[in-house]
């Protein structure tokens, strides 16, 4: 079967909920395949193709997460093909298991330290952008939101009266999380200042809607230490877990679709709690 870039865009249509930035995904991996198959003039649909494919990706040393990630794709992109061209099923595509290596939260004194100099920057100066920035990194810590739903924020996707923000998450999933006092405070002193109108909320210093690279790297400007926005969520997560919060709640607040991808964050609060013990308990060390 012969396949164009046309293939990709129709398959996009199909998928007209996807986030912007998650079908700026899909088009670069889908186009990726599409030129590797044409290149082989080999027929999509064939599992040798989609073998030889991802044995390519993992030659050129991808790790597996994103492996992951571009099976899941391809499949969906696979699955649409043999349905418009009336194939029984897509082949399957196996390309191993998702590694199990816990995530690694930012203690939450450190946390304190870098929103807090933030807040402090952006009250003492008249740099617009440190307002900004504290406006985004307050609800990926105090909301949890994952980078892609903080950059397709709308003004009416925030509530400061009810207390809440509306995100899109994976799959189109729309949810309503709570926004924290701190958050609340940095988002009602920017939008005061007039920014967010009817466009994306955060935009970058060319005035175009802000990525997820623009803001790990306004997070990199304003750290003193290595970090990224994916841990501001992860320490999100253990924090409540830590001070006792219930599984299905931290489900819910993260956008998980299934609940054993939250469990792996009990791991990390127990590993922190077998640390305070350890320094803190006259027998935790041994003598």
């Amino acid at each position: 079967m012969e396949l164009d870039l046309d293939d990709v865009e129709d398959y996009l249509r199909v998928r007209a909920r996807l986030a912007p930035s998650t079908r700026t995904t899909y088009r670069s991996d889908l186009v990726a395949f599409v030129n590797f198959v044409r290149a082989a003039e080999l027929d999509a649909l064939d599992p040798v193709v989609l073998k030889r494919y991802f044995a390519t990706l993992r030659r050129d040393g991808l790790a597996q997460r994103t492996l992951l990630r571009k099976a899941s794709v391809v499949r969906g992109f696979t699955s649409h093909l043999s349905r418009v061209n009336g194939v029984a099923s897509a082949p399957r595509i196996k390309v191993g298991k998702a590694p199990r290596g816990l995530p690694k939260p930012v203690p939450e004194r450190v946390v304190a330290r870098l929103l807090d100099g933030l807040g402090e920057q952006a009250l003492a100066s008249q740099d617009s952008y440190a307002l900004r920035d504290l406006a985004m990194f307050e609800p990926v810590y105090g909301s949890g939101l994952r980078v892609s739903e903080l950059c397709g924020l709308v003004r009416a996707d925030v509530d400061l009266k009810g207390g809440f923000v509306r995100v899109l998450g994976k799959g189109a999933k729309e949810r309503f999380v709570p926004i924290s006092a701190p958050a609340s405070r940095a988002l009602m002193r920017y939008l005061s200042e007039g920014h967010g109108g009817s466009g994306r909320l955060f935009l970058n210093r060319r005035a175009n809607p802000i990525t997820p690279r623009d803001v790990r790297r306004a997070l990199q400007m304003r750290a003193p230490f290595a970090i990224s926005p994916h841990q501001l969520r992860h320490s999100f997560a253990t924090d409540l877990l830590t001070h006792g919060a219930d599984l299905r709640s931290v489900q819910e607040l993260l956008g998980h679709s299934s609940v054993a991808t939250t469990q792996i964050y009990t791991k990390v609060s127990l590993e922190l709690l077998k640390d305070v013990h350890k320094q803190t308990h006259p027998h935790g060390t041994e003598g």
